[in-house]
């Protein structure tokens, strides 16, 4: 899921310079769950902003504003701006299909793992490439500090990242499930070298249909 974060309420209000009328649109699906961005959230932001002087025009959420189809069906009453707490990607639609200002709410974080909507963890970064297959279904491009992809890279101490000591070495990690599996890894024969073209932003996929 995609993970975000809420912006401090003071820092969305200086995004609203020059407007008087906001809608608030929040986002059930990544921000939502996050507790960051849903219903919740943005009648919390909403009440911060009318407290400030502002006037809210109304406050909506949508099952994910990243769906053009979706987005589209929405018809906002009279406001002169929308601040969005959705994801980067959610946020960006919106903006495109209206002509009504958009600004964010919130911060997009990363693409990671849900633990009873207390605890999100990185675990994908999205690089369009995907290796985890031969890496016992653990990415090292997205929880490695430094992306190693084909191995340690030797500074590890005692088995613990030498850039995040709280945390094991991935490839540490990796070596261990890929034993418990009782699967090799040949690094340079198993894993190929990163083809760089596959991440060139901005990216667009499209489903033969």
């Amino acid at each position: 899921m995609v993970v975000v974060k809420l912006k401090p309420f003071n820092e969305i209000l200086k995004t609203l310079n020059g407007y008087r009328k906001v809608t608030l649109m929040g986002c059930e699906l990544g921000s939502g769950r996050c507790m960051q961005g849903g219903l919740k959230e943005a009648k919390e932001v909403a009440q911060f902003l009318e407290n400030n002087g502002k006037e809210i025009v109304e406050v909506l959420t949508l099952g994910g504003t990243c769906i053009v189809e979706r987005v589209r069906k929405l018809k906002f009453k009279n406001t002169d701006i929308i601040v969005s707490l959705a994801c980067g990607a959610g946020t960006q639609v919106l903006s495109e299909e209206t002509e009504i200002p958009v600004v964010t709410g919130v911060s997009t974080l990363f693409i990671g793992s849900d633990s009873h909507r207390e605890v999100f963890k990185e675990y994908c970064i999205a690089c369009g490439d995907c290796i985890i297959s031969t890496t016992g279904s653990i990415c090292p491009v997205a929880r490695c500090p430094k992306s190693l992809k084909y191995g340690p890279c030797g500074g590890a101490i005692g088995g613990m990242c030498e850039v995040n000591n709280d945390v094991e070495c991935i490839w540490f990690t990796i070596e261990r499930k890929l034993k418990k599996i009782n699967k090799e890894l040949h690094l340079f024969k198993d894993i190929e070298f990163t083809d760089f073209s596959i991440s060139n932003h901005p990216r667009r996929f499209e489903n033969e249909i």
